[in-house]
């Protein structure tokens, strides 16, 4: 017959305070710690303690102690083990901090995009200050590791707690977007951003990296120029994702900054952009030519020190630099002429070629207008639609205007009226010329503009000409006059929000499927400016996850959870000697 096996902790045994000046004896962590060599006893039985005591330290005078003497001596070594217990917290706690200070500073050091050796000069400051302002803080101080491999490991674990923020909130998107594009870095590898941008149910937005991968081979259809790689049927991006997803639901558009700077090749502008770079380069490729200039330029007391370089692949380029130099045209004939290089610069003195000049510039100027309107980041679909029709009708306007020899809006041509007929013709032809290539490289903007009209202006869209699941529901709410008056009086996303999720769940959909949508792939564009910062030709050892760290960190809405990144850390360890 087998007995049943006692288990101690169903005998709801408890320690007893006259243990504490008879044996010695404390509670610590649910068990009883002699006070006189730190053991500890399985359970609080009184018959093993005093066994304990007997057997060890009976002899060593305290058996032959009074009561009181024992009540003195017992307090005072609970008092000394309070205190060793305290020391051992307050080195925790500061160690603790030390760590927490150094994720701060490699936290602030990737998101200002600063050099990751960096960290040992923050500390020497910090110790150069300290020791003039509180200096015995210093060994506090001394304690924060700032090392170079120490902040890189404190990045990576950074980045890994902002993903998992960005992993959680996905899961909560009701619509979401991705951009993409594709760039070089400083090794000629090509580097593919991804950034994703979703909306909740609350209309809030979130827009961040989701990756960045290096493509080590070819990289056909990544591309956002609506260029046949990324368009084509069977080969390009598009094509390939149809082909695997045949029945998706997903609308593809090319970025509107890139469509619009690309619109440009419609103009014959050629023969004036050669002469322009021909006469900047002139002055600023020879050394003493572009500091004699410059000097030039400040004894004419001149608005502007100097000329701009062009460079093709800037989208606002062209304009600044035709700008510069129509501003300055005065001033670089004049000191042509006292270097006596009058060929240099016959151009400037041709009425024909200077016509041209002007209405390029005057048009760019305008370009430049729209282009800089479209940058930017957190930018609704709709708005920057927006521009774009706008901007098409203002195209009508110019031409119409130059038929009829009004020159109001192209101020620098004006400035050298009278412009021969057929000059006005040709710059009209040319007006007409872009407007078209915007009709044509804006068709997928097109193809959805009636659901961007839904969202924009819903009282003002005609419902039979929208998507059957929401004709009912726009019906309503034109007829009603409280969300009219909220819909002037409010942001978008503030009126969204205050519908009716069950008057208006169709509707309240379709505004955060719009919402979601990236119109461009400016964050792109702008994160790559990061890696060139990042990767140069000083720093091109950077490894590809250590630039993907630092890319997600320095872009991130995020802020990281610092307490969560103690909490998962099972040891702290401080500096060990000032860097």
């Amino acid at each position: 017959m087998s007995t049943k096996k006692r288990k101690v902790d169903s005998e709801c045994r408890v320690f007893k305070d006259e243990w504490t000046w008879k044996y010695f004896f404390t509670a610590f962590k649910d068990k009883p710690l002699c006070l006189i060599c730190n053991e500890t006893i399985a359970v609080y039985k009184e018959y093993n303690i005093s066994r304990h005591f007997i057997s060890k330290h009976k002899n060593a005078n305290y058996g032959a102690m009074t009561e009181d003497e024992r009540k003195q001596k017992a307090e005072d070594l609970r008092k000394k083990l309070s205190g060793q217990q305290s020391i051992f917290k307050k080195v925790n706690s500061s160690q603790k901090a030390a760590t927490h200070a150094g994720y701060v500073v490699a936290y602030n050091i990737a998101k200002s995009n600063k050099a990751l050796s960096d960290g040992e000069f923050v500390k020497h400051c910090m110790l150069k200050v300290c020791d003039i302002l509180c200096p015995d803080k210093t060994k506090d101080f001394e304690t924060v590791s700032l090392s170079r491999k120490t902040v890189i490991s404190r990045i990576e674990v950074i980045d890994k707690n902002i993903l998992s923020q960005l992993e959680s909130r996905i899961g909560q998107f009701k619509f979401c977007s991705i951009t993409m594009d594709e760039s070089t870095d400083i090794n000629d590898t090509a580097q593919l951003l991804l950034f994703i941008r979703g909306v909740d149910e609350n209309f809030s937005i979130t827009e961040e990296l989701a990756c960045m991968r290096s493509l080590k081979g070819t990289t056909t259809g990544i591309t956002t120029d609506g260029a046949q790689s990324m368009t084509g049927t069977k080969s390009g991006f598009v094509g390939i994702f149809n082909q695997e997803y045949p029945e998706n639901n997903v609308v593809f558009l090319h970025c509107v900054i890139h469509q619009d700077a690309l619109c440009k090749s419609a103009l014959d502008m050629k023969p004036v952009l050669d002469v322009v770079v021909k006469l900047v380069n002139a002055i600023r490729s020879r050394g003493l030519t572009h500091r004699q200039f410059r000097e030039f330029l400040d004894s004419m007391q001149s608005e502007y020190s100097d000329l701009l370089y062009y460079s093709k692949v800037r989208w606002l380029s062209a304009g600044r630099v035709f700008e510069r130099v129509w501003q300055l045209k005065d001033e670089i004939v004049s000191f042509f002429q006292e270097k006596q290089w009058s060929v240099e610069c016959e151009m400037l003195e041709d009425t024909a070629w200077l016509s041209d000049f002007a209405f390029f510039t005057d048009l760019l100027c305008h370009l430049n207008k729209l282009n800089v309107k479209m940058q930017g980041k957190n930018q609704f679909i709709d708005d920057i639609w927006g521009h774009i029709r706008s901007f098409k009708l203002q195209l009508v306007l110019f031409a119409d205007q130059l038929a009829k020899n009004d020159l109001s809006h192209f101020p620098r041509l004006n400035s050298i009226a009278p412009v021969m007929k057929d000059k006005l013709r040709s710059y009209e032809d040319s007006l007409r010329r872009l407007r078209g290539e915007f009709e044509r490289r804006f068709q997928d903007f097109s193809a959805i503009e009636k659901d961007l009209d839904v969202f924009s202006m819903p009282f003002n869209v005609d419902c039979e000409t929208v998507k059957p699941d929401l004709q009912l529901e726009l019906i309503e709410l034109q007829c009603n006059t409280q969300p009219k008056q909220l819909f002037l009086n409010v942001p978008k996303l503030e009126f969204y929000k205050s519908l009716s999720k069950s008057s208006f769940p169709n509707l309240i959909s379709h505004a955060q499927k719009v919402t979601a949508m990236f119109a461009s792939s400016y964050i792109c564009e702008q994160v790559f400016s990061t890696v060139k910062l990042r990767k140069s030709c000083i720093r091109n050892r950077l490894t590809d996850e250590h630039l993907t760290s630092l890319l997600r960190i320095s872009a991130s809405q995020f802020e990281p959870d610092f307490e969560k990144i103690l909490e998962m850390q099972s040891q702290f360890h401080s500096s060990h000697s000032p860097s």
